[in-house]
């Protein structure tokens, strides 16, 4: 199994690479280069700029969150858990879910505290996090219905992308605000009918406790939940406005609100639906060229964005792994990422 564990990750790393050098390649690779030299010092300067702010944001909208649920943490005991959680969820076939448990383990065996305490206001910033998401991608959305340039399966495809991300959301803000425990009461069920040696069980159990403790923060630290809500609209605001920050450096280019909402939501479901490759390389960036075209841009200029975008990624994902491996929580020889998800009797 290690085996095919790491022909399948490597498999995934060239298949990426593959299709992102050969797109790149198809957009001949000297006008990228002249775009990406048009971008200056300054231009490069703003995209790290975005990028960092953007990360601090959602950073202490976390850190308000552990706050409220009790959580004796200072800031900077968040900083690398976040760096190594991103770093994880970026490397996972999933754009927006993957490294929360190993920030919380990371939190939790620092605070003294259980994984579930943790978990709790983890799974809560996840959730006002989908809520801002879906705020933006709804208003670029309506632009999307709107756009003469959109096929009608583009039109079509966003609507139900909407109404599944909409539907899911509010099972998770009924069940949480209303502490009607849904997940656990499926582990409870599935155990019923599958024994596994008792995990499900256990996981249930888990689920409950995380899920109490979701409630009490949603219900009792409404003002820790709205600054924390605040600062993921920043997040997403800051995510929202870098093409206009990339281009207007190369092309001295101005996009209105209509152009930057159908990119935003495009790529949201281009993240969501097409995440496979470690980073979604290749395959999220020939969609974003995609959309790009749509909006009269070249290939070559949506080549250029994506290679500096990927390019600051790829140095905070790069921390973020130094980051796992000094901790001790990668595993190379296993190939996959190992937390060891334990219950711990609280500091008193």
């Amino acid at each position: 199994m290690t085996i095919l564990r790491w022909v399948a990750s490597l498999g995934l790393i060239f298949l990426g690479l593959g299709l992102f050098a050969g797109l790149i390649w198809i957009s001949n690779p000297k006008l990228v280069w002249e775009e990406l030299k048009a971008v200056g010092v300054l231009g490069f300067l703003a995209v790290v700029g975005d990028m960092v702010l953007s990360f601090l944001a959602w950073t202490w909208s976390w850190f308000i969150l552990l706050r409220g649920a009790g959580i004796k943490v200072r800031w900077r005991e968040v900083l690398s858990p976040m760096l190594a959680g991103s770093a994880v969820t970026y490397l996972t076939p999933s754009a927006y879910l993957g490294g929360e448990p190993v920030r919380a383990y990371w939190v939790a065996k620092g605070a003294g505290v259980s994984m579930a305490h943790v978990m709790a206001p983890t799974m809560v910033e996840r959730l006002l996090g989908g809520i801002s998401l879906l705020f933006f991608a709804a208003i670029g959305g309506f632009f999307a219905l709107l756009s003469p340039t959109a096929s009608s399966a583009t039109k079509g495809a966003i609507a139900l992308g909407l109404v599944i991300m909409t539907v899911f959301l509010l099972l998770g803000m009924i069940s949480f605000a209303q502490n009607l425990q849904w997940i656990s009461k499926v582990f409870k069920a599935l155990g019923r009918l599958f024994r596994w040696q008792g995990v499900l069980d256990r996981l249930a159990k888990s689920a409950s406790v995380m899920e109490e403790q979701i409630y009490q923060v949603l219900s009792h630290r409404l003002g820790h939940v709205l600054g924390s809500f605040i600062l993921q609209l920043v997040t997403v605001f800051l995510t929202y406005i870098r093409p206009q920050i990339f281009f207007y450096f190369t092309k001295q280019a101005l996009f209105d609100f209509p152009q930057l909402s159908l990119f935003f939501t495009l790529n949201v479901f281009i993240s969501a639906f097409i995440w496979l490759t470690p980073g979604g390389l290749g395959l999220a960036d020939g969609g974003r060229a995609g959309v790009f075209r749509l909006l009269g841009l070249s290939l070559s200029s949506a080549f250029a964005y994506n290679v500096l975008f990927r390019f600051v990624e790829l140095l905070q994902v790069g921390l973020g792994v130094y980051i796992l491996l000094r901790r001790g929580l990668l595993s190379w020889r296993f190939g996959r990422i190992r937390v060891e998800v334990e219950e711990r009797k609280e500091k008193k």
